[in-house]
């Protein structure tokens, strides 16, 4: 099994306009599949007060983008905790480090690797709209995307030549979050009626994504870019 060179890219997160974390994502594919981690860490001058730091990682099948295990590890000030999922040989079950079995959806994503999916389809235009089961923390989402592009402009954000905008609109299907207190980042999208936005550049990576609704949004913006 090849495993080529990880691929390190780094954003900043901000949330109600705030620019408040470092994220570094890292990217590693070998023949069949992919693994990455976003590595979310407070700017060093509001760690002192309150002090983050989440990771999250996902691992997919390369070509469908299906998850096959997942974790996130999760500190925020007295908050603590870590969940690890993994899915059965044949796909149809969940278990998670919590003692909890669950159903999975068919053709099911996680919020990551959908993320990466819509990203990977997003310069094929006749693949849009489209709509996406997601699996969150037990429940599950319903994600509808539509595709903007410059000549076809979104009706409030700006896209930029050569670039890419992805709109879904989350909708809860069914499901219990097993998690009674959550991370703000998943506390923000598993709400009904979010809004999540991916601005996608012609190599498929996403520059900017963005989780939410003025003025509770949860911005993230490759650095450079």
């Amino acid at each position: 099994m090849a495993i080529e060179a990880p691929i390190v890219i780094p954003y900043e997160v901000s949330y109600l306009g705030i620019p408040l974390l470092n994220m570094t994502l890292t990217w590693v594919e070998d023949d069949t599949s992919v693994r990455i981690s976003y590595d979310n860490q407070l700017k060093p001058y509001i760690a002192y007060f309150h002090p983050i730091h989440n990771i999250y990682n996902v691992h997919f099948r390369r070509d469908s983008f299906w998850p096959l295990s997942w974790s996130k590890t999760v500190s925020e000030g007295d908050m603590n905790f870590q969940l690890d999922a993994q899915r059965s040989s044949n796909g149809k079950k969940v278990h998670f480090s919590n003692g909890y079995n669950l159903d999975f959806p068919p053709k099911g994503y996680t919020v990551f690797s959908a993320t990466h999916y819509l990203a990977n389809k997003a310069n094929e235009s006749e693949f849009f709209p489209v709509t996406l089961a997601v699996f969150i923390d037990g429940e599950i989402w319903e994600a509808t995307a539509t595709r903007y592009d410059t000549s076809r402009p979104h009706p409030e954000e700006k896209i930029k030549e050569g670039e890419v905008l992805i709109q879904a609109d989350l909708h809860y299907l069914s499901g219990q979050s097993l998690v009674e207190k959550n991370d703000i980042l998943t506390s923000v999208i598993a709400q009904e009626g979010t809004q999540f936005l991916l601005w996608v550049n012609s190599q498929g990576t996403f520059t900017q994504a963005q989780f939410g609704k003025f003025p509770k949004t949860v911005v993230l913006k490759q650095i450079g870019r």
